[in-house]
């Protein structure tokens, strides 16, 4: 497939900057509006919300969840046999949008809201696998820093619009648009007006992509690759056949896709399980300000925004010194990172001494420092795995192998929808102890497997095999 090489400033091309608008629009309207998911679905329609039981506000989640993870598959496959990156990506900014704007229009009638749910998650089955793809088509196989880097940046935008969409969600709905009693208490939320930024958000991206990609992309992503009449060299780009290698690292990929969908399954009760905590028993009021609980998302977005670049040059300072960890270990010992996190607010939530009717309070702090220790743990688990996917996957599959990377997320997306049905039939305490556990037995296994895993993989084999493959060509 034909490329475009211009380098524009910093050395990448205009695409890449394209592709992290898309990527930080998306996330700022996603993040604008997952923390408030939960209380949506459960909140009276009196207070803003649709009504919901918490074992039906779990089982949309569930399935919205499970089909919104397994789609980019499927996706991936349509983008690849009939439209191309380019108009997939540009139909899926402009679902996305109609599906928010249901939200807004309709709410709080739950069967347009469904319809709602459905239009959305056909709209991820074009956007982040392919938002993720095209960076890397971007850059030639032998620019492997360079392709580093911009995934680097790539992720930098996700961060940057997981900090700014929580905070706007949250002054919508917690006060700019909230209905107050003469005491300043909230009687009911501005959800849906959040859904209504999404929507216009969506469409301002759907626009900005719609005139900026011919400039932008030119040809990269622009032609399916397995279409009807495509020329032999584009068939043989997607073929399923694999190398002996290819076969081996597949085993070790598998391995990890397994532990890191038990990381997110833990990893998103932040948005579910941890938000309905704090909005119950964590004090929010600061100097007289009531903070929106949405805002300790927007607090992990911030930290990743400071500690991503920290720990990349961490990560190049020992590569140059021939001492970088491999990559197993990173994501083994971000996986235990973050399962103490879960037991720094286990012992804020046990400062309550049981007293549960909400007249006690913990103090913020401990969420704040969990969310600390829980962002250390993220970083050195989701960049380093997608860069790990990205790599060790055959070029013809770049598209699909980041959808099976967000594919992790199909049964981490069934089970937290599981476990917000249960939280309150088992309590905090336990859910929190469970959560923990979970992530600790999961990075000790890594540990432990290793070995097995890194030979599995053989990342210390890409550079020779590169080499090998431009000498062949």
């Amino acid at each position: 497939m034909e490329e475009v090489q211009k380098k524009e400033k910093f050395h990448h091309p205009k695409g890449l900057w394209l592709a992290c608008i898309g990527m930080a629009g998306s996330s700022y309207l996603k993040y604008a509006v997952s923390g408030i998911t939960i209380f949506f679905y459960t909140y009276s329609v009196a207070m803003g919300g649709l009504g919901l039981s918490d074992k039906q506000a779990g089982l949309i989640i569930s399935i919205a969840g499970a089909f919104g993870s397994v789609l980019p598959l499927l996706g991936s496959i349509v983008t690849d046999r009939f439209l191309g990156m380019q108009k997939a990506m540009i139909m899926a900014f402009f679902l996305q949008s109609v599906a928010y704007a249901i939200f807004f229009f309709f709410t709080p009638h739950v069967p347009m809201i469904i319809v709602g749910i459905v239009i959305n998650m056909c709209s991820m089955a074009f956007m982040n696998n392919n938002l993720t793809a095209i960076v890397g088509m971007l850059y030639s196989n032998k620019e492997h820093a360079r392709k580093d880097a911009a995934y680097g940046i790539f992720y930098m935008a996700v961060n940057i619009g997981s900090f700014f969409g929580p905070i706007f969600g949250g002054l919508l709905t917690d006060h700019w648009m909230a209905v107050k009693d003469a005491e300043g208490n909230i009687v009911k939320y501005g959800y849906k007006y959040a859904y209504l930024m999404v929507a216009i958000g969506m469409f301002i991206v759907f626009l900005i992509f719609l005139v900026l990609i011919p400039k932008w992309l030119g040809e990269v992503g622009k032609h399916p690759v397995n279409a009807k009449g495509a020329n032999k060299e584009e068939k043989q780009k997607v073929e399923f056949k694999f190398s002996p290698v290819e076969k081996t690292r597949l085993v070790g990929m598998g391995i990890i896709f397994i532990l890191v969908t038990v990381y997110w399954t833990v990893y998103f009760q932040t948005s579910y399980t941890i938000n309905t905590l704090a909005n119950d028993y964590v004090n929010l009021n600061v100097g007289g300000f009531h903070v929106p609980v949405v805002w300790l998302i927007s607090f992990n977005g911030i930290l990743c925004i400071i500690l991503a670049p920290l720990l990349g040059n961490l990560w190049m300072t020992l590569s140059q010194k021939k001492m970088d960890p491999p990559v197993s270990l990173k994501m083994a010992v971000g996986m235990i990172i973050t399962g103490l996190a879960f037991y720094i607010i286990l012992i804020g939530f046990n400062t309550l001494h049981g007293v549960l009717d909400k007249t006690v309070k913990m103090d913020l702090w401990y969420m704040l420092v969990a969310y600390t220790v829980l962002t250390v743990g993220e970083l050195l688990v989701s960049p380093v795995g997608m860069a790990l996917f990205n790599k060790l996957t055959p070029e013809r599959f770049s598209s699909l192998a980041m959808s099976v990377w967000y594919l992790t997320y199909t049964f981490s997306g069934i089970a937290s929808g599981y476990l917000v049905a249960v939280t309150k039939v088992w309590g905090y305490g336990k859910i929190l102890n469970i959560l923990g556990a979970a992530l600790l037995i999961s990075g000790v296994v890594m540990l432990v497997i290793m070995p097995f895993i890194e030979k599995l993989i053989a990342v210390d084999k890409l550079s020779s095999e590169e080499t090998a493959t431009e000498t062949a060509e």
